[in-house]
């Protein structure tokens, strides 16, 4: 079925969109959903779906994901129904202008690094050399 975020009161000023999965529909514009919430199991977070369910309307949605699958909001399934947060940057690709203006950076972070590294001493003697004797 498809997920969704579902405005949810947790006891804050505003409601809190939460993200969840439709499990079935009644006639008319209610939806049987269970939200996916994060467990600590084996010390990271690992999320599942709760066994409650919960009647919302179509005016409790605040998003229609439009896909059936948690991967592609991110998620990576490791089994029995539980999902792990996916690393969001993995599959991250800057486009040209933004490597031009890293690299533009980088170079003049290099430049100063540089600079502390070797400071100039005015007052040295010139260095000699050799091969003009």
């Amino acid at each position: 079925m498809s997920l969704v975020r579902v405005w949810t009161n947790v006891g804050e000023k505003k409601p809190k969109a939460l993200l969840a999965k439709i499990f079935s529909s009644a006639e008319g514009p209610v939806y049987t959903i269970r939200y996916l919430s994060s467990f600590s199991e084996g010390g990271r977070s690992v999320y599942r779906y709760e066994n409650d369910t919960y009647e919302v309307d179509d005016d409790s949605i605040s998003e229609w994901l439009g896909v059936d699958d948690e991967e592609d909001i991110g998620y990576t399934c490791i089994g029995d129904e539980a999902w792990i947060k996916g690393d969001m940057d993995s599959d991250y690709v800057p486009d040209s202008s933004e490597e031009d203006d890293s690299t533009d950076e980088e170079e003049e972070e290099d430049e100063a690094t540089e600079d502390e590294d070797f400071p100039e001493d005015d007052d040295a003697p010139p260095e000699e050399n050799d091969d003009y004797d």
